[in-house]
């Protein structure tokens, strides 16, 4: 199993999008600097620190996630003991707070409420779930990590490819845009064409702004 498996794949591809934004951040800040400055700064602070900060973000997600997932067996095998004991109603609570934030929503109550009811007794027959194994658990630290910081060494890979900055910024910028696009249009990939188009164009226009946003903010 893959990342994908266990955070799906919106997120797992915003990994990558955190990963480009967080680079553009740094890297479009040399776009103001003095020449001496930036062939200073160049290697030692700004590409650096765009990488570093690209892969501690990536360790911490992937921290996150695997809490998240943890928390959610307990959550499930709360109430598969609940649901085998004679009274129903606290699991069904549970059950209640698990779905209702999703499109069960659309249901009338006091039906969502007896759709909730059958899905325990089901569950009470069912076995506990198995905690995460540290292969499971690496899977996901490190898919969060190797997405994260592969963004971020593409946008800065220009840098270390010449000294000419205004061009390593225009090629980076370029990739980090394109990355962004391919991300777009592979969350798409189970619709038709031009709504991926349009996905990974909208994608690409999220990633810049946000960006921006960030730079001017001092960010």
């Amino acid at each position: 199993m893959g990342l994908v498996d266990y955070i799906g794949r919106f997120w797992a591809g915003a990994e990558v999008i955190y990963g480009v934004i967080i680079a553009m951040t740094f890297t479009s800040a040399l776009r103001d600097l003095p020449w001496a400055i930036v062939e200073k700064m160049l290697v030692e602070r700004t590409v650096y620190t765009a990488l570093f900060c690209c892969i501690a973000w990536g360790i911490a997600d992937g921290l996150f996630y695997l809490w998240e997932r943890n928390y959610l067996i307990r959550q499930e095998n709360r109430i598969i003991e609940l649901s085998k004991s004679a009274q129903t109603d606290p699991a069904v609570s549970l059950v209640e707070a698990q779905l209702d934030d999703t499109v069960l929503r659309n249901i009338p109550g006091e039906q969502r409420r007896e759709l909730y009811q059958k899905l325990v007794q089901f569950l009470s027959g069912a076995g506990a779930k198995e905690t995460l194994s540290m292969r499971e658990a690496f899977t996901i630290v490190g898919g969060t990590f190797i997405r994260s910081a592969l963004a971020g060494v593409v946008v800065v890979i220009p840098f270390f490819a010449t000294t000419d900055v205004d061009l390593a910024l225009k090629v980076s910028n370029l990739l980090g845009i394109l990355l962004l696009f391919g991300i777009g249009y592979l969350r798409a990939l189970d619709r038709e064409f031009i709504h991926r188009i349009v996905m990974a164009v909208g994608t690409s226009l999220i990633g810049i702004v946000i960006a921006g946003i960030t730079v001017v903010l001092g960010g």
